[in-house]
């Protein structure tokens, strides 16, 4: 009799200030098969916040980073090698070791820590989370507001949009802040790929760092060696301007031993976890927005105001630079909508800058 795999939580944790070989060390500690752990960019997009303070010149942005994440909920530990201490049940402060013989107590530490508040806010969310269930979650999510910080799936909209501020859309050097090179991000590759598939009725491949991943345009689906959970933080990484794209040269039957994954979740997801709030750089924020169709709602992930953007597109009157102030929401909302779509390949007539 087989036994069943205990359930996995899946957590985020984002590391500030760390070089490569400090977090890859903090990371190797944290072994807990009851966690997974996904890596965010932004503090106030994850569930913990670790700091390694270099000088005390860091101090400043400690306090500013801590403020903010206090005001959220998301408790935050910091390693340092100053002399301090906190009573904010939100700060842990864990000395970092001067001699190398305190390196395997200190990590000890760091590892117990960890886990003790991230099983902390988990129950806090536990707590918070409503009684009555909802099972299609990601699309209540979209138009219930109320409870989508408290949804055990996390499909609240912060995660997916950021938190970039709205800009002057006259400013040129504000609209840089809100834009992004395509070429960097895996989605672009993605799409070009399902456009040669679809042209050359056969499969394309995309050859990345990450390894090769084959688009089937006339089945709509995805192949890679790897799972979701394993490639689940390559999305978000800019790594992929060698990318490379072909005509795969294998037979279909040479697929059935890899992974499939659903071409439009997959591509949507992709996109939204580049985008974070911005676009790419040679859209145009004037011209009217036309769409091709609608995307499954069924089948991706829809965050907070998302439903209400695309209805507003589907009329094609309506220009990125308007759509936040008629909807009375953030710009980052509409400019992740827009990449997604445009990932997609449901964006028609796209003007450029």
């Amino acid at each position: 009799m087989t036994k069943n795999n205990p359930p996995v939580e899946f957590v985020t944790v984002c590391f500030q200030n760390f070089d490569h070989i400090t977090k890859k060390l903090i990371l190797s500690c944290l072994k807990d098969p009851g966690y997974a752990i996904e890596l965010m960019e932004e503090p106030e997009d994850s569930d913990l916040c670790l700091y390694n303070q270099e000088s005390p010149s860091d101090q400043q942005e400690i306090t500013a980073i801590h403020e903010r994440l206090d005001v959220l909920g998301v408790p935050m530990i910091l390693l340092t090698t100053e002399e301090q201490s906190s009573d904010n049940q939100r700060l842990e402060v864990i000395k970092k070791p001067v001699k190398n013989s305190k390196l395997s107590e200190f990590l000890s530490q760091v590892n117990s820590a960890v886990y003790t508040r991230i099983r902390n806010k988990l129950k806090q969310q536990a707590d918070a989370k409503p009684t009555k269930l909802i099972y299609n979650k990601h699309l209540s999510n979209a138009i219930n507001p109320n409870q989508i910080r408290y949804e055990g799936n996390r499909y609240y909209a912060q995660k997916y949009v950021g938190l970039n501020p709205d800009i002057d859309f006259s400013d040129e050097e504000q609209i840089k802040q809100v834009q992004f090179n395509l070429q960097n991000y895996f989605f672009y590759y993605l799409k070009a790929a399902f456009v040669l598939s679809k042209s050359k009725s056969k499969i394309a491949c995309v050859k990345t760092v990450y390894g090769t991943f084959y688009v089937d345009a006339m089945r709509k689906v995805i192949h890679h060696e790897k799972t979701a959970d394993e490639i689940f933080n390559i999305h978000k990484i800019p790594f992929y301007k060698d990318t490379k794209v072909s005509i795969a040269k294998l037979k279909r039957d040479e697929l059935l031993a890899l992974n499939q994954f659903d071409y439009e979740p997959f591509v949507w997801l992709s996109s939204i976890n580049a985008s974070k709030g911005k676009v790419p750089n040679d859209v145009s924020f004037n011209a009217p927005i036309k769409l091709v169709a609608w995307p499954d709602l069924t089948k991706v992930i829809v965050f907070k105001h998302a439903i209400r953007i695309i209805a507003l597109w589907s009329r094609g009157v309506y220009s990125l630079q308007n759509t936040g102030k008629l909807l009375n929401i953030p710009q980052r909302y509409p400019l992740t909508v827009y990449t997604a779509l445009y990932a997609l390949g449901l964006i028609a007539d796209v003007k450029r800058r």
